[in-house]
């Protein structure tokens, strides 16, 4: 499950994990394997809640940031967060085209145009943020996303990072069968080189 041993924590009791099964539907590895910290998970939980979970009104909706962690997570090479975020886009029923193909090639999707710019800014943003400018804003901005918006977005592709990089440095085990996945990451991964 990781390359740490966890913590004393009851999963049944600690209320931050009934927060987490309540907003995902189930208790992701991710989250187990930092039961050595129950007060980072509690923080956590209050981040990942607040922007990706919570829609604030004039805010993204729920499936796009669920879909920009997507795209992010492919681009990062995340099986672990890849396949999490296949498995909670079909267990909120999101709609829309299949969360795999989002993730992997956004553009030659059914989204709508709005949505295309925006995962393209998110992962160029994620890919190469020195190079995010004033233009890039705006362009989104051309594309009727407010500045809150904008923010969420930005902020939504740090939490995609952080997560990336947290579930490798544990050794997450994917939650659910990451054959698919997988897959079609090594289709993606020369094309990131």
């Amino acid at each position: 499950m990781s390359h740490l041993k966890g913590g004393g924590i009851d999963e049944k009791t600690f209320p931050p994990f009934e927060s987490i099964r309540q907003a995902f539907g189930f208790l992701p590895n991710f989250f187990r394997a930092q039961t050595l910290r129950p007060d980072l998970i509690e923080a956590e939980v209050n981040l990942i809640g607040g922007v990706l979970v919570q829609t604030q009104e004039g805010g993204l909706e729920r499936r796009q940031k669920e879909y920009i962690f997507l795209v992010c997570s492919a681009a990062n090479m995340s099986t672990y967060c890849v396949t999490a975020h296949c498995e909670i886009v079909r267990g909120l029923h999101l709609g829309g085209p299949e969360p795999e193909q989002i993730a992997i090639d956004h553009l030659n999707t059914d989204l709508p145009m709005a949505d295309k710019a925006l995962l393209s800014f998110a992962r160029k943003l994620n890919a190469t943020a020195r190079k995010v400018d004033a233009d890039d804003i705006e362009e989104l901005r051309t594309f009727g996303f407010s500045d809150q918006q904008i923010l969420e977005a930005i902020i939504t592709v740090g939490i995609a990072h952080f997560a990336n990089v947290l579930a490798y440095g544990l050794g997450t085990v994917p939650d659910f069968d990451s054959t698919k996945v997988e897959a079609v990451l090594s289709r993606l991964e020369p094309a990131l080189r």
